[in-house]
């Protein structure tokens, strides 16, 4: 039987299906989409503890409300004031929201960005997600470089270079304030978060292939044994836990969002077979697979 692909919160899907009560809150092409009020906008489409993977890169601003949230098995606390940076390819679930939150965003394809200046931005977000609390006056400046973008994005005919050139700037800006964070932060705690996000890297692309640890010590150049205590000591879980999560979000995405039978996700996963796979995912999650698939 063919396999199906995932479904996908990309710029395709939000602009063609009926998933949004509210089109004036938003501005969709087959490139960028920006969205003024997600609660406004009124979607039918997230769910609150369930994963799903995000095609395109996106920025999203905190305007009110606090939540948690997890991008690439790494759980941030968000609130007002604060810039949520996702990497295209995530897996995020939003875990936890209060009633009153609300955000803007911007999702956009690696390709609109310009030449001349995607391999210098792309290391600031294409790896791994990042959040920034912003004080009022860099919230401010971020209001404004997105009002900017707002109003070109809407003018007719699409001023395509103005848009890019825009969306470059913001870019920019985010990646002076990541930089200026991390100017301020121990020389020591650098380095193990940068290898932390190192490995949670590797894994996220490998896991459905590699479940051994010396296959991701061999990667950062480093013994099974000294990886496993670093990783232990930055998070106080071990290089097998992430693995073994890392792969339970795989699967919980292509149970929830694809059309694949049980025995193709066992596959796709690189399990011996479905037996196997069912009894992992009940140890790690309390459930079978089938009775996960169900749920609502």
């Amino acid at each position: 039987m063919e396999k199906s692909k995932p479904l996908e919160l990309g710029l395709d899907l939000l602009k063609n299906y009926g998933i949004v009560e509210n089109n004036e809150c938003r501005f969709i092409n087959h490139e960028i989409g920006v969205v003024l009020s997600f609660a406004n906008m009124q979607s039918k489409i997230l769910k609150v503890g369930q994963p799903y993977r995000l095609k395109e890169g996106r920025l999203l601003y905190v305007l009110k409300g606090t939540a948690r949230i997890l991008i690439n098995l790494i759980e941030y606390t968000v609130s007002t004031h604060t810039i949520v940076v996702l990497p295209p390819n995530s897996i995020v679930e939003l875990m936890e929201v209060n009633d009153n939150y609300d955000f803007r965003g911007v999702a956009f394809t690696n390709d609109f960005l310009p030449t001349n200046e995607k391999e210098n931005l792309t290391d600031s977000y294409q790896k791994q997600g990042f959040t920034l609390h912003l004080t009022e006056k860099e919230w401010r400046l971020e209001e404004a470089y997105f009002s900017i973008l707002w109003a070109v994005v809407n003018e007719v005919p699409f001023r395509r270079e103005v848009v890019q050139h825009t969306l470059t700037a913001m870019l920019f800006n985010l990646r002076y304030l990541q930089d200026k964070n991390y100017g301020n932060a121990p020389s020591g705690s650098l380095r193990n978060e940068e290898l932390f996000r190192r490995f949670i890297n590797l894994v996220n692309e490998n896991c459905k292939k590699e479940r051994n640890v010396s296959f991701y010590a061999d990667k950062l150049c480093l013994t099974p044994k000294y990886l496993g205590t670093i990783i232990r000591q930055i998070t106080q879980q071990t290089v097998m836990d992430w693995i073994e999560q890392a792969v339970i979000l795989e699967a919980k995405v292509l149970l929830k969002h694809s059309d694949l039978l049980i025995y193709q996700i066992s596959d796709e996963l690189n399990f011996p077979n479905p037996s196997f796979f069912s009894k992992f995912f009940k140890r790690l999650t309390g459930m079978t697979p089938l009775e996960y698939q169900k749920a609502v």
